[in-house]
């Protein structure tokens, strides 16, 4: 999965618009290592950066742990 089908994806999992969607790649992209141990950084920034509660920026977060992992199966499964 390329960054714009991720951003694709993720804005119609979260109802998020693609600038939003846009916004969450860049913080994705932005952390070295992404999973549970910078959860909560990135979780944060969510919050900041497209100002919803730390509820949705959590179910946000989710989705595209989601999407990332189903990306990294795609690639490494020869049968899909």
């Amino acid at each position: 999965m390329n960054k714009s089908e991720f951003i694709n994806e993720l804005s119609k999992k979260t109802n998020l618009s693609e600038e939003e969607s846009g916004k969450i790649n860049e913080i994705l992209e932005g952390t070295l290592f992404v999973g549970k141990k910078n959860k909560t950084k990135i979780v944060s920034e969510i919050v900041e950066k497209i100002n919803v509660s730390e509820e949705e920026a959590d179910n946000i977060y989710n989705s595209s742990m989601d999407l990332l992992k189903d990306g990294l199966i795609d690639k490494i499964n020869p049968f899909n």
